[in-house]
């Protein structure tokens, strides 16, 4: 079977994956016919950079592209040539093998010099930019500052910090991002079509989360899997080449520690252990999961700015499991994990780091949390433990539990709750902090198709009554749930909230400080009043 990755290269802009935000543009610039003297493209490794470089050059040298569209025809003898990669007109280098500056003399500004002969742009891929000698970034500089009008430079780097000031300012920079777990799943899903194999969902997604936003990665890892010679890959097949442990265990090995249930998290360990799982790697997997959750706490757009989306089927499971841990909670676990990857030492049993932090976190001398914790089976509807204010429809609590409605459903409290993990991830596409101010409320209560949202906080309960949000909400109930289900709100000033009253006073504190000593504290201090909709008084 053929390399995947190479098989499979995106030929236009439209076929690379995510990097929308380059993408807009480099076509609005194809269009316009006013392409820069020379591009900067830096990011992660295997996400399309080399890539993104070969689509430009096709699309300015496309001889069949019409004036008002931006992806070249992939059938003119330019195209072609680019494709075939015998085009004398698009030249790539690979800095880290002619670092030195007569490589750059003799290959690139004295080739320059020369107009091309068979396409409109002279192209210019240099990849590993960073590797060239100070002297090479020297003699390239000039060049890069007034280049001909026919030469094109596309600079690629994996280490932008490596690149001077001075190439870097005379270059425009686009940062490359990891490419999503949904678009990497979409991607090995048309290739498993393309090459008639059927791999069940579940793998794709595993593998798309194994290769860490790297494309390249997962094309290679799907391959290793077609290498297996079945038309029909099962996960037991796939466990011959993935560590047949996934991301599932590191999430449930979490659901314990929140719970302090440090018996199933060391067996969970243990038979992880007995199945030969690679012990560092889990590790590695569940530091990555709590660096996603301390990130969302901090500010729910981090998920999508730093490309931290796990699929579809992981966000529902993490979703409860995130907002069982508080802030703090999840820093002090970060960091005891991350002492034990950093271990370097090789114990008689290698386990042992393991199950030695697992201890120390379920039985230290902090209270136990007396945040809103789950068990495997349906949630147990809590009775209210004290008076709950009136809703903010204006209407009092009797009308709020039992609001009239034209449609019944045959809904639960239990199945409710059951899937409310789901919802939380689904209102993240429409209003991504929604799901931080419904994680933070109960689902008490359910009649006529009305069911009841109890809030701890007044500011919750309005933000989730506004208009344009209440029309987001029961879109997506419904969407869960089935046509018909609304919702109504009350209050509850006894419900458990997973510490965000203690984050809100340090935090308020911090800024209380920073205040008096003439400081500045208003990067998380903004998201929270963001998150929670309040306002600084005093």
């Amino acid at each position: 079977m053929s390399t995947l990755y190479r098989e499979y290269r995106p030929q236009k802009f439209s076929e690379v994956l995510g990097q929308n935000h380059i993408k807009i543009t480099l076509q609005n610039e194809v269009v316009a016919g006013r392409p820069a003297g020379a591009y900067l493209f830096c990011g992660p490794r295997a996400v399309g950079k080399t890539t993104m470089a070969r689509v430009l050059a096709k699309a300015v040298n496309c001889e069949k592209r019409a004036a008002t569209d931006f992806e070249p025809c992939d059938s003119c003898p330019s195209c072609q040539s680019i494709v075939a990669g015998r085009n004398l007109e698009v030249i790539e280098i690979d800095a880290a093998s002619n670092t030195g500056v007569d490589n750059v003399r003799d290959n690139i500004i004295a080739f320059s010099r020369l107009a091309p002969t068979s396409a409109k742009y002279k192209v210019f891929i240099i990849d590993e930019v960073h590797m060239l000698s100070i002297s090479a970034f020297n003699a390239l500089l000039k060049i890069i500052e007034e280049p001909p009008a026919y030469v094109i430079f596309v600079l690629c780097t994996t280490e932008i910090q490596k690149v001077p000031a001075t190439i870097v300012s005379r270059c425009e920079r686009f940062d490359f991002r990891r490419v999503s777990v949904a678009d990497i799943v979409r991607k090995l899903s048309y290739i498993a079509k393309q090459e008639k194999v059927s791999v069940a969902d579940g793998i794709l997604e595993a593998v798309a989360r194994r290769s860490g936003g790297h494309l390249r990665d997962a094309e290679s890892l799907l391959g290793q899997i077609f290498s297996l010679g079945d038309k029909e890959v099962t996960a037991e097949q796939a466990e011959l080449v993935m560590p047949h442990y996934s991301s599932q265990e590191a999430v449930n090995l979490l659901d314990h520690l929140s719970r302090k249930d440090a018996a199933k998290a060391v067996a969970l360990v243990n038979n992880l252990a007995d199945s030969g799982v690679n012990i560092k790697l889990f590790v590695a997997e569940v530091v990555s999961l709590l660096r996603k959750i301390m990130l969302s706490k901090l500010s729910p757009e981090l998920e999508n700015s730093l490309g931290l989306d796990w699929g579809e089927e992981l966000e529902k499971r993490l979703t409860p499991v995130a907002g069982s841990l508080g802030l703090e909670q999840t820093i002090g676990l970060t960091r005891r994990f991350l002492e034990v990857a950093a271990d370097n030492k090789s114990p008689l049993i290698p386990q042992l780091p393991l199950e030695i932090a697992i201890g120390e976190l379920c039985f230290s001398a902090d209270k136990p949390s007396t945040q809103f914790t789950r068990d495997n089976a349906d949630y147990p509807q809590r009775p209210a433990k004290g008076p709950l204010k009136p809703a903010s429809t204006q209407t009092d609590i009797k009308t709020a539990q039992n609001p009239p409605s034209a449609s019944v459903l045959k809904l639960t409290v239990a199945e409710i709750l059951a899937r409310w993990p789901e919802l939380l991830v689904k209102i993240k596409k429409y209003n991504h902090s929604l799901s931080f101010v419904l994680q933070n409320c109960e689902p008490r209560g359910l009649q006529n198709g009305r069911l009841l949202l109890v809030f701890k906080y007044k500011f919750h309960q309005d933000r989730i009554n506004d208009s344009s949000i209440k029309v987001i909400v029961d879109k997506v109930l419904g969407e869960v749930y089935g046509a018909g289900l609304s919702f109504t709100s009350a209050l509850d000033e006894t419900l458990p909230v997973k510490n965000v009253e203690k984050e809100v006073a340090e935090v308020a504190s911090g800024a209380s400080d920073s205040q008096a000593t003439g400081q500045s504290n208003t990067g998380l201090m903004s998201d929270l009043l963001k998150n929670f909709g309040g306002e600084i008084v005093n």
